[in-house]
C-alpha cells in the first residue's frame, strides 16, 4: 500500500527584490520573476521592490496587471536616492532608505506574511526592519562583492578593486551585520554559498541555481541557423556584460575573422550603452532591446560568453544550452555552470587567442556543435530546470516554518 505524501501547505510569502523584475531585462530579474511566478502557483505571494528609473509608468501598469492575478499584492516603490556616506557598501547604498524600510514592515503586516524572502545582497539590510519573530530567508546571487578581484561594479572591476580595498572590508562588515538575521539562506551556486557561509547562523539550506524552463526554448520547428553567426546576449548597463561585449568585438572577433572571413557577430540583449552601440558595423549588429531573444538563439551558430567579472551561473549560457546553441565561454563563466565540462558541454577558453580559436573551431565543425549542444541540453534538463528551484525554495520555507 502506497501512502500519499501530505499536500504542500500554502504559505503567505513576501518576496523582496531590488528591481521590479517585470519586464525582465537582466539575468537577476529573470531569476526573480521566474521564482515569483513559480511560487505563486503554490503559495500566496506578494512582491516588494523598486521601480527602474525611467520605466516607472510602464512598470506601474505591469504591477497593476499582476496584482490580484498572478501575485497577491505588489508594492512598487520609487528607487531611493543614493545613501552614499551612510557607511553601507556601494551596492546596498543604491537601494537603502529608512522610508522604504518602514514601508516594508508595513507590507509584511498588511499581507500577514509568514515568511519574507529577501533576494540579493543589496536588500539584505532591509531584514533589520522586520519584526524579530518573522522568519526571513535570503538568496545570494553573486558573492563577488566580497572579493576585490571579482566585483562587477564599474567603480571596482578589475585592478580598480585593489585601489578600493576599503569597499571590500565594508562589504564583509555588512555581511557580518546582516546575514545572521536570516533563518535560512540559499545561493545560486555552491561556491557562492561557501563564500557567505561564515556569515550565516546555520548551514546553507539549498543551492537554488540560475535555471530555465527548457520547453520555453525549444522551437516548434527548428529554423535554419545562419552560417558564421556568433551571438552574445547581455543587459549592457550591467558592467560585466558591457565589458564582455567590448572584449568580444574589439579583441576576439577580429581574430575569428582572420580565420573565418564569413563570420558575423550579433550583440543582442537589452539597453545597449552608447559604447556598445558604437560597436555596430558591417559585420557586427547591435539590434537593441527586443521582447523575445529566443529567435536570436535559434538563428545563431555559436554562442560566445567571454565574461570576466562576477561569480555565479550565467543565465545566458543556460538559455543557449536550452536553445540547442553550442557555447564558447570564458573559464570564469564556464566554472559557474556546475556540472558543465570543457569539451563535453561547452568549450572553455582563457586568453583572447584561445577564445577566438574555440569560436572558430565551433563554426567549422558541425559534428562538434551537435555533440556539445546535445550534451548541454541534457545537462539543463537534469540540473537546471526552474521547477526544481521552486520546489527547493518551497522546501526551505517548510523547514523554516515547521522548525526543521
Amino acid at each position: 500500500m502506497t501512502i500519499a505524501a501530505p499536500p504542500e501547505a500554502r504559505r503567505r510569502v513576501l518576496l523582496v527584490a531590488p528591481r521590479f523584475p517585470f519586464p525582465s531585462l537582466s539575468g537577476g530579474e529573470k531569476w526573480a520573476a521566474s521564482l515569483a511566478r513559480g511560487l505563486a502557483r503554490r503559495h500566496e505571494v506578494s512582491l516588494f521592490s523598486f521601480a527602474v528609473r525611467g520605466a516607472e509608468a510602464h512598470q506601474t501598469a505591469l504591477a497593476m496587471s499582476l496584482e490580484g492575478r498572478e501575485l497577491h499584492k505588489v508594492y512598487l516603490l520609487p528607487r531611493p536616492g543614493s545613501a552614499a556616506g551612510s557607511g553601507l557598501p556601494l551596492l546596498p547604498a543604491m537601494y537603502w532608505s529608512p522610508e522604504a524600510a518602514a514601508r516594508l514592515a508595513e507590507a509584511a503586516a498588511e499581507t500577514r506574511a509568514e515568511v519574507v524572502h529577501i533576494l540579493f545582497s543589496e536588500m539584505a539590510c532591509y531584514a533589520a526592519a522586520l519584526p524579530p519573530a518573522l522568519p526571513a530567508v535570503y538568496t545570494e546571487i553573486d558573492s563577488s562583492y566580497l572579493f576585490p578581484w571579482k566585483y562587477y561594479l564599474r567603480e571596482t572591476a578589475g585592478l580598480k578593486g585593489y585601489l578600493m580595498l576599503r569597499e571590500f572590508f565594508r562589504s564583509r562588515a555588512y555581511a557580518r551585520r546582516h546575514y545572521g538575521r536570516f533563518a535560512a539562506a540559499t545561493a545560486i551556486t555552491a561556491s557562492d554559498g561557501a563564500d557567505i557561509q561564515p556569515y550565516l547562523r546555520s548551514p546553507l539550506a539549498a543551492v537554488t541555481p540560475n535555471a530555465v524552463d527548457p520547453a520555453e526554448f525549444a522551437p516548434a520547428a527548428p529554423p535554419p541557423r545562419k552560417d558564421g553567426e556568433i551571438l552574445f546576449v547581455g543587459h549592457y548597463p550591467h558592467y560585466p556584460n558591457e565589458d564582455a561585449a567590448l572584449r568580444l568585438a574589439r579583441r576576439i572577433f577580429p581574430l575569428v575573422r582572420a580565420e573565418r572571413p564569413d563570420a558575423t557577430l550579433v550583440l543582442a540583449g537589452s539597453c545597449p550603452t552608447e559604447i556598445v552601440k558604437g560597436l555596430a558595423g558591417a559585420d557586427i549588429a547591435v539590434p537593441g532591446t527586443v521582447a523575445d531573444l529566443r529567435p536570436a538563439l535559434w538563428r545563431a551558430q555559436v554562442f560566445a560568453a567571454p565574461v570576466r567579472y562576477g561569480l555565479g551561473a550565467k543565465g545566458k549560457i543556460l538559455e543557449a544550452f536550452a536553445a540547442g546553441l553550442p557555447v564558447a565561454a570564458s573559464r570564469e563563466a564556464a566554472a559557474g555552470i556546475e556540472g558543465a565540462r570543457d569539451g563535453v558541454h561547452l568549450l572553455a577558453a582563457g586568453s583572447d587567442g584561445e577564445f577566438a580559436a574555440a569560436a572558430a573551431r565551433l563554426l567549422g565543425d558541425p559534428a562538434l556543435r551537435e555533440r556539445l549542444a546535445a550534451a548541454a541540453l541534457e545537462l539543463v534538463k537534469n540540473r537546471f530546470s526552474f521547477s526544481d528551484v521552486v520546489s527547493s525554495v518551497s522546501g526551505v520555507y517548510a523547514g523554516v516554518l515547521d522548525g526543521r
